[in-house]
C-alpha cells in the first residue's frame, strides 16, 4: 500500500519513502576505483580553469600559498529508456528520454594537511547550483520549499542545495596519526558510490546508493592508526538537517587501507532508534555496510559493497528491511579509456524504499572517455529486472542507455 513520504527529497511519483545514499570522497580527481573507500586528508586538487585563473592571473602568489581551492564541474546527461515517462525507482537519472543538467557543482575549500604534525583549521562548502540531482539530495529541514514549488506541487526542475558545509580541525596529538574532526553537514561515510559526479563511475547509480543515506549533520571524527583508521560521530539522523524530524544517531567506521597494499576494507554504520516517526512522516533507520576493494593489477580493480538496513513501526507494514550487494570491475585500457561494469542484487522486502517489493537485479556497463583532464564523456547501458513485482510503469524490466558529459572548471 502507498506510504507517507519519509523524506522531503522524494519526488511525488514515488509511493514509498526514498532516500538516496553515499560515500564522502574528495571530488578532486578523475574517478578511480583504487581510491575507495576514502577518508583521508584530501589531496591537492588538479588546477582547472577557475583555480588557475585566480592563481596565475588575478590574485597571484598570496592566494596560491593560502591553501584555498575553488573548483567545480557541470554534468549534463540524456537517458534513453523503455519507460515512457519515468525511470523511477531509479534516482538521479529518473527522467525517461529527457535531457538533464544533473549538477552544476561548486566547491570552496581549505583542507587540513595531516602530513604536517601541527594543529590546523579548515573548511569545505559544496553547492549544487542548480541541478536535477538536488530533488533527491536535499535533507529534511533545509530549503525544502523547493520541493513543492514545481509543476503540480512537485519539486522545482532545477533546485539548489548546499550539499556540504563543514568546519574541520586537525588534532595532531589525539591518536598515533592525529585526528580530523568535522562539524556541520557532510557526505556520508556509508557505501561506495558518491553524489559527486567526478568521483563515481556511472551516471546511473546503484539501488544501494539510492536508498541509504546521502549526508549527515553533526560531528564526525577520524583517528589514524597506521594502516587502520577509526571513524566515530553523532548526527541528527540520515538526511536530516535541523528539523523536528531529528533523532540522535551514532556514526561509526573501522577501516583497513594500507597505503602500498592491494586491498582495503571498511565497516560502516549509522545506528539510531529505528522507528518510523509517524508525526513527522520520516524514516529513521539503521545501516550496516561493508566496502572491500582489491587491485588485481595496474589495469584491473574490483570492489564489493554490501549493505543491510532496517526500520520498525512503519504504518501498514511494521518492521521491514532492505539489503543488497553490488560488485564492480574497472578495466583501464589506456589513459583515455576505462571500462566499468556493475552487477547488483537489491532486496526491498516490503517495497518500503522503492514502492515495489521483491528482489531487484541490475547490470550496468559504462565507458569513460577522457580526451582531456577537464572533460569526461561517459556512455552507458543498463538492464533492471524484478521477478516479484512490476515497478517499471507496470513492467518487470527496464532498459536504459545514455550518456553524460562532465566539464571540469
Amino acid at each position: 500500500m502507498p506510504l507517507p513520504a519519509a523524506t522531503t527529497q522524494t519526488p511525488p511519483a514515488v509511493t514509498a519513502p526514498a532516500v538516496p545514499t553515499f560515500q564522502a570522497a574528495p571530488p578532486t580527481a578523475t574517478y578511480t576505483y583504487a581510491d575507495a573507500p576514502a577518508e583521508a586528508a584530501a589531496p591537492a586538487p588538479t588546477k582547472y580553469f577557475v583555480q588557475s585563473l585566480l592563481e596565475d592571473k588575478l590574485l597571484g602568489e598570496g592566494y596560491k600559498n593560502s591553501g584555498f581551492n575553488i573548483y567545480g564541474w557541470t554534468q549534463l546527461s540524456y537517458t534513453f529508456s523503455s519507460a515512457r515517462r519515468s525511470n523511477l525507482p531509479l534516482a538521479l537519472n529518473d527522467r525517461a528520454d529527457q535531457f538533464q543538467m544533473n549538477q552544476n557543482y561548486l566547491v570552496l575549500e581549505k583542507h587540513v594537511d595531516t602530513s604536517k604534525k601541527e594543529f590546523q583549521l579548515g573548511f569545505q562548502t559544496d553547492f549544487i547550483l542548480p541541478g536535477t540531482d538536488t530533488r533527491f539530495t536535499l535533507p529534511r529541514g533545509l530549503w525544502n520549499d523547493q520541493l513543492t514549488q514545481g509543476p503540480n506541487g512537485g519539486p522545482k526542475q532545477y533546485p539548489i542545495d548546499m550539499y556540504q558545509f563543514f568546519a574541520e580541525a586537525f588534532l595532531p596529538n589525539l591518536g598515533p596519526d592525529g585526528t580530523v574532526v568535522k562539524v556541520g553537514r557532510f557526505a556520508t561515510h556509508i557505501g561506495y558510490e558518491t553524489v559527486q559526479a567526478v568521483t563515481t563511475p556511472f551516471l546511473p547509480r546503484s539501488y544501494l546508493f539510492q536508498y541509504n543515506p546521502f549526508t549527515h549533520t553533526g560531528v564526525w571524527a577520524t583517528t589514524g592508526f597506521g594502516d587502520w583508521s577509526v571513524g566515530y560521530g553523532v548526527a541528527t539522523g540520515n538526511d536530516t538537517f535541523i528539523d523536528p524530524a531529528n533523532r540522535a544517531t551514532f556514526l561509526g567506521q573501522i577501516k583497513y587501507a594500507p597505503k602500498d597494499g592491494k586491498n582495503s576494507i571498511a565497516f560502516n554504520t549509522s545506528i539510531t532508534d529505528p522507528s518510523f516517526d509517524v508525526a513527522e512522516a520520516f524514516a529513521f533507520y539503521n545501516v550496516y555496510d561493508v566496502v572491500y576493494s582489491h587491485i588485481f593489477n595496474d589495469n584491473l580493480t574490483g570492489v564489493i559493497n554490501a549493505t543491510y538496513s532496517n526500520i520498525r513501526n512503519v504504518p501498514g507494514i511494521g518492521a521491514t528491511d532492505w539489503y543488497g550487494v553490488a560488485g564492480y570491475l574497472a578495466w583501464k585500457h589506456n589513459d583515455c579509456f576505462t571500462s566499468n561494469f556493475r552487477a547488483e542484487l537489491f532486496e526491498d522486502s516490503d517495497g518500503f524504499r522503492t514502492g515495489s517489493q521483491g528482489t531487484y537485479q541490475e547490470y550496468t556497463y559504462g565507458l569513460t572517455y577522457t580526451p582531456a583532464d577537464w572533460l569526461l564523456i561517459r556512455p552507458f547501458a543498463r538492464f533492471d529486472y524484478n521477478a516479484d513485482s512490476r515497478p517499471f510503469e507496470g513492467k518487470r524490466e527496464l532498459y536504459t542507455g545514455g550518456i553524460d558529459l562532465i566539464v571540469r572548471w
